[in-house]
Parts: C-alpha cells; structure tokens; sequence
C-alpha cells in the first residue's frame, strides 16, 4: 500500500514562500441607519455638513460658471477654466453638472428662476395696484438687476448673437406665465391711451433691449456721459428715461 498522504499541517513549507497569514475580517461599513441611538445624533451632523459643503461647492461653480459665459462665451469657457475661477477641483465641476452644457444649463435656469421670482414677488406686492404702476415697477425692479448683475445680459448677448440652438432653448425657459401677463398689462394700458402704440410683444423686447443695451457699454457710456453705468443714481435716471420712453402718462417708477 502507499504512504498516507499527509495532512496538510504536516507538510513542509515550500522552499521560499511566505507563510499565509491568516485573513483579517473586514469591519462592516457602518451607514447613518446603522448607528447606536447614542452615536446617531454626531453622525447626523456629519451628514449634513457634508450636504451643506456639497451645495455651497455647487453654489461657487454656478457663480462662476456664469462669470466665465458672460466674459468669454459658451465657446471660450472650459470646465477647467470654471473649476479655477470657482478655486475648486475640476473633478467636483465634472461629478456635479458633468459637462459644460451641464454647467451652461444649470446657469441659465438658475438666471430665469431669480428673475421669476423677482417678478412674482413684485406682483404679489403689488395686487390690487394700478396696472400702471405694476408694469413700472417690474420695469424699473428688471433695469436695477440688469445694473447690479450685468453679467446675466452679458451671457444672453452671446447666445442670442450666436443664434445657437441654446439660444431658441433660453426663450422656451422665459416664456410663461411672466411674459404673458406682461404683454396683457401693455395691451390693457394701451387700451386706456397709457401706453404707446404697436405690437405688445415687440414693445416688450424693445424695452429690454434700451434697457440693458447700456450696461454693455458700460466704457462708451462712462467716456461720453461722464458717468459708470453702474452708478445708482444713473441707474435710477436711465430707469426714468426708458419708462418715459413707453409710458404716455406720468407716474413712479
């Protein structure tokens, strides 16, 4: 009969081989769900700090995003040259917006949702008012934003200039509910002999476009007129002459 074979502790080592270590247990990976009822109040906390610097990290790259399409344009901006003006990783600019239209479009909807809520604010405000005085005053509140963020007409200028196809998808964003009761405001003030004569909505873009113009021109204005643009006290003039310019009756803007 042959030999028995050996158990396997019975066996020598192989001639240069290390010997085995025995496997270490991996800890399990402990989530928020599984914490003791005395640790859940600390790892809470650490939860929502992360969350909190999650979106202050999104907030700096909007605000920068919309810097750099307002100075250079869709095509000149990068996703690394928005992760250097926002001061963070381009990785953290790629896992929050993924691509630069990502960060373009998260841009724009933010723009359009400020201005729609500027605009909602001032109706409310102002319901029951005279129609007069509800489209002065969201004329008037549009210039003072135009003049304090320049940067929101500048990154429209560029699209629109453009005729790109994110251009034609700026204008699905901002028609709506605000651009339509604007327009019926001028058509009932036309009506009553308060606003001028002609097509509501080209009036309406006519405006916007005497009421922004100077803002990207702010280094003519300032040679010219003696004055930066973005002065509020030109600010508040250019107000009263473009509303001057519409309105067939005298009021405050």
């Amino acid at each position: 009969m042959g030999d028995r074979a050996k158990p396997a502790s019975e066996m020598p080592a192989t001639e240069g081989a290390a010997p085995k270590r025995p496997i270490a247990r991996k800890k399990p990976i402990r989530h928020a769900d599984d914490a003791s009822p005395k640790d859940a109040p600390e790892e809470l906390v650490n939860i929502r700090r992360r969350q909190d610097r999650s979106i202050a990290t999104r907030q700096k790259i909007l605000a920068s995003g919309l810097e750099e399409f307002s100075q250079v344009g869709f095509g000149g901006a990068t996703t690394r040259s928005i992760a250097k003006r926002a001061d963070v990783p381009h990785g953290l600019v790629i896992y929050h917006f993924e691509t630069k239209l990502g960060v373009w479009q998260a841009v724009v909807e933010k723009a359009v949702a400020d201005l729609h809520v500027q605009f909602v604010e001032t109706i409310e405000k102002l319901r029951g008012s005279d129609p007069e005085t509800i489209l002065r005053t969201v004329y008037g509140d549009f210039i003072r934003t135009s003049g304090s963020r320049p940067e929101l007409g500048w990154l429209f200028s560029h699209e629109f200039a453009d005729q790109s196809e994110r251009a034609a998808w700026i204008l699905d964003q901002v028609r709506g509910h605000d651009l339509t009761l604007t327009l019926d405001l001028i058509r009932g003030l036309q009506a009553a002999g308060r606003f001028i004569k002609g097509d509501p909505a080209h009036l309406h873009f006519l405006f916007i476009g005497a009421a922004t113009r100077v803002f990207g021109l702010a280094s003519e204005i300032e040679h010219h007129v003696g004055t930066s643009p973005f002065d509020p006290a030109f600010i508040e003039a250019h107000i009263d002459l473009c509303l001057r310019l519409f309105f067939q009756s005298h009021g405050t803007s």
